[in-house]
């Protein structure tokens, strides 16, 4: 009864997380349209840094949504960091960070890579597990 119940309950929780899923790539992709138009509407040689900052700050911050979109559909430790990847890079980028926090980003970023180079392994499904022997 208990594992049918945790069952049941893994299923439904499946489910919600795909149509949740679903929902956010579909926002993503309308709010794609009115930011590419209204950065298209601005002549090119008249673009100012504070347009193209917010500009960029957008166009990463939905590409943070996409790749937790494809986190939430494959559950590996290599989507997880691409997702904080972004999410720290952004971070350093758009809001103009201050010397420390800059650094501190930038540490961040290279533990991340060090990660993906030495502590995850590819299995033969070309799926990323973490290594378990530190």
């Amino acid at each position: 009864m208990k594992n049918k119940l945790n069952e049941l309950i893994y299923t439904i929780s499946r489910y919600t997380e795909i149509a949740l899923s679903a929902i956010m790539l579909v926002v993503i992709i309308v709010l794609i349209i009115p930011m590419i138009y209204n950065f298209i509407s601005i002549p090119l040689l008249s673009i100012k840094a504070s347009q193209f900052t917010e500009f960029l700050g957008n166009i990463l911050t939905l590409i943070i949504g996409v790749e937790f979109v494809k986190m939430l559909a494959k559950h590996t430790a290599e989507n997880l960091l691409e997702v904080l990847m972004f999410a720290i890079a952004r971070q350093m980028i758009v809001e103009h960070l201050n010397m420390i926090d800059t650094l501190i980003g930038i540490i961040s970023i290279a533990i991340i890579f060090f990660i993906r180079k030495y502590l995850l392994l590819k299995t033969t499904d070309n799926k990323a597990k973490v290594y378990d022997k530190l």
